[in-house]
């Protein structure tokens, strides 16, 4: 019998430390839920300093709209990229905000062994702080190098479809390798292939509480 997770958990947070590592790592995932659930999106560093990214706040509300996440549910907050290590206390102070604001059934985030700092901060933070709530780690191609799955979201192809889709709204990184739709079905084949489906997602359980 599979898993309901929208019967389970009726809302979800979604943490990005910057815009697209959501997408990238939980496009399909949030294109599968997104009519079923009531879900929720944080950017915490927009990366705007980089003049490739003057767009890429208006690139992510295209990106979002295709995936069904609704615009009156992402907020975006205005760290400075690559250095969120030195605003841990602020940081923490906002994610315990907006988490109280949303109280969410689970929280998806990066992954505190991932390599980027910024990641690996934020996936820190989320772990330490909400010990009361479930927390799932998603895949970022680019730096989860050491990503341990224990958890698919299997996908369909209009799945995939709808997350290559959005992911091409981002104008701004075509350029980048992991953006390239042949990489990200790749992925999503080699995930699916781990579990006898054609397409998957996979992610790290931290914790999974059950009220």
């Amino acid at each position: 019998m599979p898993l309901l997770l929208d019967k389970l958990l009726k809302t979800w947070l979604f943490i990005g430390p910057h815009p697209d590592d959501v997408e990238l790592g939980c496009g399909g995932t949030i294109a599968r839920y997104s009519s079923k659930v009531d879900m929720h999106y944080l950017i915490v560093s927009p990366a705007t300093e980089d003049p490739r990214n003057k767009n890429i706040l208006q690139e992510m509300e295209k990106a979002a709209e295709i995936l069904g996440l609704k615009k009156s549910n992402i907020t975006v907050l205005h760290f400075p990229r690559r250095i969120l290590h030195e605003y841990r206390a602020d940081i923490r102070q906002q994610l315990i905000r907006i988490v109280n604001e949303v109280n969410p059934d689970v929280i998806f985030s990066t992954t505190p062994d991932d390599l980027h700092q910024d990641h690996a901060v934020i996936g820190e933070e989320v772990l330490r702080l909400f010990r009361e709530r479930s927390v799932i780690g998603y895949e970022v191609i680019r730096s989860s190098i050491n990503f341990s799955a224990n958890f698919y979201v299997e996908l369909s192809e209009e799945d995939i479809n709808r997350k290559i889709k959005a992911l091409m709204e981002y104008k701004s990184q075509q350029d980048r390798y992991y953006f390239d739709p042949e990489v990200i079905i790749s992925l999503a084949r080699m995930r699916g292939s781990q579990v006898k489906a054609r397409y998957a997602e996979a992610f790290r359980v931290w914790r999974f509480i059950v009220r």
